[in-house]
């Protein structure tokens, strides 16, 4: 699952869904430079970005997480 959102509400979101043992294992700051390696990113938009964020900024734009999570025996 992808998307952007709080840590808090993607928790909710999988509890919502029925998984269980919810558990973030790790937190990687993204950049600018990291989001290019994504097609939604286009030159353009990365330029933008690039314009409009303060340098300072640009090397902590979100933070990807990963995290893993338990679908409970009987469900499915």
């Amino acid at each position: 699952m992808a998307g952007a959102l709080t840590e808090r509400d993607f928790v909710a979101k999988l509890e919502r869904a029925g998984f269980e043992e919810i558990e973030v294992h790790e937190r990687r700051p993204m950049s600018v430079d990291d989001a290019a390696l994504y097609p939604l990113f286009t030159d353009d938009l990365l330029e933008l970005m690039r314009t409009l964020i303060p340098a300072e900024r640009q090397g902590e734009l979100a933070v990807a997480v990963v995290v893993t999570a338990a679908i409970p025996a009987g469900a499915g």
